[in-house]
């Protein structure tokens, strides 16, 4: 797949099938989170979780979160869209007692997160992420976003 090609059919997948991708295609993913751009003072870790145990008790502790009477949003199941394989990244934020430039590395820490996880993304579409439904091509919107030139 091209570059473009990835861009235009990465979408937000919300129901995989039980097709689990090879070792070298999870490394992949896990090299396209080390080769990006991050601040290298964060404490994160990935964790490759492709255990069915672990991954129904975590559905079953998802259930529980969005039955709650306070639940910020309802979901139907599976909760987690019955992917065979999870990539799961972690990190830890700052607090003010431990650190008085909390507020601005926590910042950056979630600029970090999205980096990692965007590049995750785009090598997953272009080598796994197994659904059963069509990838349509999208088509650039330029009203999501306005943009200005300054020449």
């Amino acid at each position: 797949m091209t570059f473009d090609e990835i861009l235009t059919h990465r979408v937000s997948t919300r129901k995989y099938n039980d097709r689990m991708p090879d070792d070298a295609a999870i490394q992949k993913v896990i090299d396209a989170a080390l080769l990006s751009p991050i601040v290298r003072w964060h404490k994160l870790h990935l964790s490759v979780v492709t255990s069915k145990e672990a991954m129904n008790l975590a559905d079953e502790a998802a259930a529980e979160i969005f039955a709650a009477p306070n639940a910020p949003v309802k979901m139907p199941r599976p909760y987690l869209y019955s992917a065979p394989v999870w990539i799961i990244l972690s990190g830890k934020k700052y607090v003010e007692a431990e650190n008085p430039q909390a507020a601005r590395m926590n910042e950056n820490l979630f600029w970090n997160v999205g980096s990692i996880i965007e590049n995750m993304e785009l090598q997953a579409t272009a080598i796994i992420g197994y659904s059963d439904a069509d990838l349509p091509e999208r088509k650039v919107k330029p009203e999501l976003i306005p943009v200005s030139y300054i020449r």
